[in-house]
């Protein structure tokens, strides 16, 4: 997803490495498990045999098949869209997986960071709702029946209205206060808890204080006047020191750029509007905007909060070369941990991505405007 997202799903661009995964998850997917769990729900394979990984690891990970039919889906729907190759042979390769996903969404599984386990995962319910609306988006283009794939993710979507609970979403009852809640509404929330929703700003605010606490780092840059946030992956955590974490950090600024994007498009709609505090009430109140703000306000309030918390990543990472690690050490300020993290680097371009966009369409709205 997220190298189609930042490549525009240009064809060209994508063609190599979407082939090659699609290679891959077909090959996976059909693979004899030796941990005695179905190889769709594995964590982690061997390369280049594919074979299921079979030393120690927090099993079984269900948000996997939902994460590569989604891939899949959006890459099948290039390919039919472009006349290029073969998208029913994709669509296969998502049936397989979405068949799991309809069939034992309630499973309990493994958390995100692969250490807790739980049958309410935030973050798997918001990737199965998200995933099932992108596969029968797929289906529907083939002229395939997509209902039932519907119908589960509205199931889904009511079971996970729950999560909303004393003030902020949660991620699960053994761990609540967690970033990759963060993580779900930035990459999953077009069908349930948008980036531009009261709930999205009011868990930034009840999230940005714990980690503002737990952080040392913090807490000095704001002692000194610097503005932006690190966060990480739960209070308490003990991980390799327990540090804010690049990936999510990222994805906390990616949040506040699609929210601006999302005001940007209201007020490309309606033109600037006053701001009724009940429809917006936990955003002015996390941007300490105004009484007499307006759209454009809140707009550019998001925008510069975005900027603000990479402004403040970037200030731990720009003298490392382009290297992007896992985490930032919460007391000096360095990175840390595993080096050259994939998921970082992705989550840093998406971010700088979603912040093109939203720029985009601000110097059009101004242009307009004139």
């Amino acid at each position: 997803k997220a190298w189609l997202d930042i490549n525009d799903n240009d064809y060209d661009k994508v063609k190599t490495e979407l082939e090659a995964y699609a290679d891959w998850v077909a090959k996976v997917q059909h693979k004899a498990d030796p941990n005695d769990i179905d190889v769709r729900i594995e964590p982690k394979f061997t390369i280049p045999d594919g074979e299921p990984y079979t030393g120690g690891w927090c099993r079984p990970q269900t948000d996997g098949p939902a994460l590569r039919a989604m891939a899949m889906s959006k890459w099948g729907m290039l390919l039919k869209s472009t006349g290029n190759g073969d998208p029913n042979s994709v669509w296969e390769i998502v049936k397989f997986d979405m068949a799991w996903v309809t069939e034992n969404w309630r499973q309990d599984g493994c958390d995100l960071w692969e250490e807790v386990r739980s049958n309410d995962f935030f973050f798997n319910r918001m990737a199965y709702i998200y995933s099932l609306n992108v596969a029968a988006d797929f289906g529907d283009m083939l002229g395939q029946d997509t209902g039932a794939y519907r119908t589960v993710a509205e199931e889904i979507k009511g079971e996970t209205q729950g999560h909303w609970r004393d003030g902020f979403l949660y991620e699960s009852t053994n761990r609540p206060y967690d970033g990759a809640v963060i993580h779900s509404i930035a990459t999953f929330g077009e069908y349930l808890f948008p980036p531009s929703s009261n709930e999205a700003a009011a868990t930034i605010q009840v999230l940005a204080k714990a980690f503002c606490q737990e952080y040392p780092i913090n807490q000095k840059e704001i002692s000194a006047g610097k503005p932006g946030l690190l966060i990480g992956r739960y209070p308490g955590d003990s991980y390799a020191g327990g540090n804010p974490w690049q990936l999510l950090t990222a994805v906390l600024g990616e949040l506040f750029y699609l929210g601006g994007q999302a005001t940007y498009k209201d007020i490309e709609r309606r033109g600037d509007f006053s701001l009724r505090y009940a429809d917006y009430k936990d955003w002015i109140s996390l941007l300490r905007l105004e009484e007499t703000a307006t759209a454009v306000d809140l707009a550019a309030a998001q925008v510069a909060a975005g900027d603000a918390v990479m402004t403040s990543l970037w200030g731990h990472v720009q003298d490392a070369g382009g290297r992007i690690d896992e985490q930032i050490d919460k007391h000096t300020g360095a990175q840390a941990s595993a080096e050259g993290l994939t998921w970082s680097y992705a989550n840093i371009l998406h971010s700088l991505h979603a912040r093109a966009a939203v720029q985009t369409l601000r110097e059009s709205l101004r242009t307009q405007a004139v």
